[in-house]
């Protein structure tokens, strides 16, 4: 049987092969099970690993990684000018009974090429498996079907699991990984639970960071920074999304003196209606000077970091230590 796997969620894109695998197979070894990456394999090799069956076995399994030549922005790779992609499509259109081939695509289903000929042919002769996201009212329900499935003899509160489904928002590899951490620290799950083993998502704690300077609260922006440190979060990214967040906030300033209310900033800047009044009233404590003077900082604090000039944990600190709204 052939399959084309895709989604953006590679835990998920796994989870999905293994289960076709293990109902095909069964037990699972080095000899009836291999995996190839198409960005270093040829197809055509692909297709002799199809159609070899080992003595003593009557079914077989070729994932391949990475099929680029599925995706419409292919990119360069420096095996292209090898590739016999009618051998592939003649082995599609009559494949062997004894092997699964599965293509494993890491992206969306709108990212594949589906004009090309090898993808129409594994529509023709095989299954195509779209892994859809879950929409976000969807995604504690995702959380607590994780614990009944995985973790059955651990009971988790109702509000630990919407705040576990608020700070892994809807990324199941980061789901998997604190699940099975808060499942080994207790058999019941609390809220406080969650607050205490999940860090919240980087976004979050970069909004929070923002929320710090403004206020005037240095030291706890420097302990939040330090946090996020220990989780090996580089400080050019956060240079990058408090840098995002005062520039937001100069075109909220600008529209605010412009007499714009939330609603109207809200429409005008596409965001949450919550975000722009926040952001108004942010905009009212801190000058139009150091809002500009903050921007050039971080610009000439992030070149600096990035040129090797200062170390980027030190100087950064520095920043929100000096920092000043006024």
């Amino acid at each position: 049987m052939i399959y084309l796997i895709s989604g953006k969620q590679n835990i998920r894109l796994k989870s999905q092969m293994k289960s076709i695998v293990k109902k095909s197979l069964g037990e699972i070894d080095a000899i009836n099970f291999v995996k190839h990456d198409a960005s270093y394999t040829l197809v055509q090799e692909i297709v002799d690993e199809a159609n070899y069956l080992p003595l003593g076995y009557d079914h077989k399994a070729v994932v391949v990684d990475n099929p680029y030549f599925l995706l419409k922005e292919k990119g360069r790779n420096k095996i292209e000018s090898d590739q016999n992609y009618q051998e592939l499509i003649d082995y599609i259109n009559h494949p062997d009974e004894g092997c699964d081939l599965i293509f494993l695509v890491n992206t969306s289903d709108s990212d594949i090429d589906k004009k090309s000929e090898v993808y129409q042919v594994i529509e023709k002769n095989g299954q195509i498996i779209a892994l859809s996201e879950p929409k976000d009212n969807e995604w504690h329900q995702v959380v607590a079907h994780y614990f009944k499935e995985k973790w059955p003899n651990v009971t988790i509160d109702n509000d630990a699991i919407q705040e576990l489904a608020r700070r892994t928002e809807g990324d199941y590899a980061s789901l998997f990984n604190n699940g099975s951490k808060l499942a080994l620290y207790t058999d019941h799950i609390r809220f406080d639970d969650v607050t205490l083993m999940v860090t919240r998502p980087l976004e979050e704690n970069s909004f929070l960071l923002f929320n710090y300077l403004i206020d005037n609260k240095n030291i706890e922006a420097v302990s939040l920074y330090r946090d996020l440190k220990s989780s090996n979060v580089e400080p050019v990214t956060l240079i990058s999304m408090i840098a995002n967040q005062f520039r937001l906030l100069n075109r909220v300033s600008y529209l605010n003196k412009k007499r714009y209310d939330n609603d109207q900033i809200a429409q005008e800047l596409n965001i949450n209606p919550i975000r722009a009044k926040i952001l108004r009233k942010n905009s009212m404590v801190i000058s139009q000077k150091a809002i500009n003077q903050t921007l050039e900082d971080l610009y000439q604090l992030d070149l600096n970091i990035k040129s090797g000039l200062v170390d980027r944990f030190y100087s950064f600190e520095l920043f929100l230590i000096n920092f000043k709204r006024n």
